[in-house]
């Protein structure tokens, strides 16, 4: 992680995402699917709890680029050093989790393990012991690659840690019947304690799928690729085996910012266009069972391998008027006071881009916009003239 990044970091806006914005912003749209997610897996999360200025770096990152959801990886490590069962010395941890769903918009922390005992042990224990909704962890994320080869074979992790002491074979299959066990268990688990159960996953074939999905109320779906053009073509097969169920699953498809992925493609384009384009190429599929397969949202792995920019809380555009919004978080409705007449067109966008609200008339120097019926969360106001951004601004919408 690089030190430096205690500075707040945001995106440049790119100017194809700027493209679609004026395609939209004299056009009506609805409202944002309110199950809407955008996540972010948080690798190394054992060496950023406890450090004021790297829990700062993160959380500022999230809110700046419209994060809401949050994957912790390397929770045992965390649990060695603080003891998530104790609800005591674990207060480093549950005031982490409140910071960050009440002060930088996020609404979902997922735990990420490989083996029920984590679960049933550590992360249950510690929600049981947090009554406070703010306090506790909202995702049991289940990522066991049963189908990684060599990790499954004789000798290897998965073989010698799981698969032999639970006497199943050392090979996929065997892998994959642990695997079955586990996620029921998990899925049960998460039941009785009200959260999210979910799971990653990279290969399967039909039958695996139509076994996964009965039990897992999400899937996060491995869409590593180094080539943009194909992102839809890489899981299309995957997405069918899924929707073979005729039962719809929610499906959150992962990409990654690693060097051998996205990540050059990602240093210089907007981090939400994948999911713009994937779920325009599935409402164009012409294939029937797309109607059982519903995006829920992204998530990019890994928070590490994600590029930093220098945040731009303003355009440099020399039409910039001054704005002030506020307040800000806000609730039912924003007030905006502008330094002069505005003609031109106002709009909100959420995380991923999706316009909430739009507005073309010539506006006062201070105005209302309502934000009633949005659904939690990080969102843009922008101001267009003459078919130019000249004013952007972050707000945070709360029930």
């Amino acid at each position: 992680m690089i030190d430096s990044s205690v500075i707040i970091h945001e995106k440049y806006f790119r100017m194809k995402k700027l493209a679609a914005i004026l395609f939209f912003c004299f056009q009506i749209t609805g409202s944002a699917d309110s199950q809407t997610i955008k996540g972010l897996y948080v690798d190394g999360f054992n060496t950023i709890l406890g450090n004021t200025q790297k829990e700062d770096s993160l959380l500022r990152y999230a809110q700046y680029n419209g994060y809401n959801y949050l994957t912790l990886y390397d929770l045992w490590p965390v649990h060695v050093t603080y003891n998530l069962t104790n609800a005591a010395s674990c207060s480093v941890f549950s005031d982490f989790i409140q910071n960050a769903k009440q002060n930088y918009g996020i609404s979902q922390v997922g735990a990420a393990g490989e083996n029920f005992y984590f679960f049933n042990n550590v992360i249950s224990v510690y929600n049981q012991q947090h009554s406070n909704p703010l306090q506790k962890l909202d995702v049991y994320n289940v990522e066991f690659e049963f189908w990684n080869t060599v990790s499954v074979s004789t000798g290897n992790y998965y073989c010698t840690t799981y698969l032999q002491p639970g006497g199943f074979s050392c090979d996929t299959a065997g892998a994959f019947a642990f695997y079955e066990v586990l996620l029921h268990e998990v899925d049960s688990l998460a039941n009785q304690d009200g959260v999210i159960a979910e799971t990653y996953l990279g290969w399967f074939n039909q039958g695996q799928a139509i076994s996964i999905g009965n039990k897992v109320d999400r899937i996060l779906l491995h869409d590593y690729i180094s080539n943009y053009s194909n992102l839809y073509g890489y899981i299309q097969t995957r997405l069918e085996y899924l929707a073979g169920r005729n039962i719809v699953t929610e499906v959150i498809p992962i990409f990654s910012a690693e060097p051998a992925f996205m990540g050059p493609w990602l240093s210089a384009n907007n981090d939400s266009l994948p999911f713009t384009d994937l779920r325009t190429a599935l409402t164009n599929e012409p294939g029937s069972w797309k109607q059982f397969i519903h995006l829920a949202g992204m998530q990019w792995f890994a928070y590490s391998f994600m590029p930093w920019n220098v945040v731009q809380t303003e355009i440099d555009n020399p039409l910039a008027i001054n704005v002030n919004v506020f307040p800000n978080p806000a609730i039912e409705q924003v007030h905006v006071r502008l330094n002069t007449n505005f003609e031109g067109c106002v709009f909100i966008q959420n995380s991923i881009g999706e316009i909430l609200l739009n507005e073309k008339r010539i506006f006062g120097k201070e105005f209302t916009l309502n934000t009633v019926n949005f659904p939690p969360g990080l969102y843009e106001i922008s101001f267009l003239e003459s078919g130019k951004r000249t004013e952007t601004r972050k707000i945070i919408v709360r029930q």
